[in-house]
């Protein structure tokens, strides 16, 4: 669903300037629809992260970005793992068992 400016601003409660200001520091990256920025579910989703970083955790506005970088990070390893597990399912069964030896053995749940 791609929400407005504004339809954002209602729907999480935040100030015009917050949001602009969010914008500007370029921790969401809306895209522009003319006069207007635009945003999809992963911007609101990162909007709404941001006011729980500040609101509910207290995380200053210096650590945001890295708070920020950090999470990016994490989820580009998750989708970097899942096309590799994706890879291995679709490997033959003896080149599946060959990676599977080379992997460090996992202790039991």
């Amino acid at each position: 669903m791609i929400r407005t400016f504004e339809e954002l601003v209602a729907e999480i409660g935040i100030t015009p300037a917050e949001l602009t200001a969010w914008i500007e520091q370029e921790w969401v990256l809306p895209t522009r629809q003319g006069d207007t920025h635009v945003f999809n579910e992963a911007d609101a989703a990162r909007v709404r992260l941001i006011c729980e970083l500040r609101r509910d955790l207290a995380v200053n506005d210096e650590a945001i970005p890295v708070v920020l970088q950090l999470l990016d990070q994490v989820y580009a390893l998750r989708d970097t793992l899942a096309e590799l597990r994706a890879a291995i399912d679709a490997a033959s069964p003896a080149a599946r068992e060959e990676i599977l030896s080379k992997l460090s053995p996992r202790s039991p749940d």
